[in-house]
């Protein structure tokens, strides 16, 4: 939490994934006074919730919706309401006894297209907790990433990859190849792991977090070999 506090300088963050709002709450709470929050979260359940939380402070925004590579509907599966793993993919996780087998068809929004409905210029911490639907979300950040409005992304990769069939690969070809992003693990105690080549042995499935850096950002926790 802190090093989005301190990476972003009191920019704009954008919590996409929002869920209950924890983590804008968190944000908000903290020392740095943020520009901009935008919440986007698809659960109609938790509109009502994150539309209160909105309504409660001046800097924080709420878009219900999901977040693609283009604007239409899709599908959110649960296997309860509010659920935290609610998924665009029908995810197969029956051996943790969890069947997914709530669906509603939700609203899909680009980031290009959002940021320039609520006048974001740039995005100084992006968020992405979308389970398995990340990789989506940033193709529709092409116009923010071409013009290098990005400061930094924070997303999961875990199981959630396996059921949308995307890979470390993915991303790294995206964000590292093309636009020249540096790739860090978060690690225990406030550390973060570089990355300075692509290997089979970053696809770990059982979860992690990620975390890349536009050319312009040094990340302000400990970077370890």
């Amino acid at each position: 939490m802190s090093f989005a506090s301190k990476s972003s300088g009191g920019g704009v963050i954008i919590d996409a994934g929002a869920n209950v709002g924890a983590y804008t709450q968190a944000l908000n709470k903290s020392e740095t006074p943020f520009k901009k929050i935008l919440m986007i979260e698809p659960s109609p359940a938790l509109n009502a919730q994150l539309n209160d939380l909105a309504d409660q402070y001046p800097v924080i925004a709420f878009e219900a919706a999901a977040v693609g590579a283009e604007p239409g509907s899709l599908q959110l599966y649960s296997d309860r309401e509010k659920s935290g793993i609610a998924s665009l993919y029908q995810r197969d996780i029956s051996h943790f006894g969890i069947e997914m087998n709530q669906s509603v068809w939700v609203p899909v929004v680009t980031l290009d297209l959002i940021t320039s409905e609520y006048e974001i210029e740039n995005i100084d911490y992006l968020k992405l907790d979308v389970e398995g639907h990340e990789l989506e979300a940033l193709k529709g950040a092409k116009r923010l990433l071409e013009e290098k409005r990005i400061r930094a992304i924070a997303f999961e990769f875990g199981g959630c990859n396996i059921d949308s069939r995307t890979y470390v690969k993915d991303f790294w070809s995206l964000l590292v190849k093309q636009y020249d992003f540096t790739f860090y693990r978060l690690v225990p105690g406030r550390r973060l792991i570089k990355l300075d080549r692509y290997s089979e042995s970053l696809e770990r499935f059982n979860w992690q977090n990620l975390l890349a850096c536009a050319p312009c950002v040094e990340p302000t926790w400990k970077v370890i070999d």
